[in-house]
């Protein structure tokens, strides 16, 4: 039997993450290739999330992309 990993069921910060509702808003044919890149794929290269879990989710700076570049 082929064992397949399960498919992420995401960031633990999907929710309150206000990258695409903020910053992506104006762009959704782009918002959406991020989010399954980085919040339900390997989220752990998110430099969003590498911050929250850093320094907390309420100080991730607003311009902060997941690629870890600035606006």
């Amino acid at each position: 039997m082929i064992h397949t990993p399960e498919k992420s069921a995401g960031c633990e910060f999907l929710n309150v993450c206000d990258f695409f509702s903020e910053i992506m808003a104006s762009v959704p044919q782009f918002s959406s290739k991020i989010q399954f890149k980085y919040c339900f794929g390997d989220f752990r290269i998110c430099a969003r999330y590498t911050y929250a879990k850093t320094h907390g989710n309420a100080t991730i700076p607003e311009d902060l992309f997941p690629n870890a570049s600035y606006f």
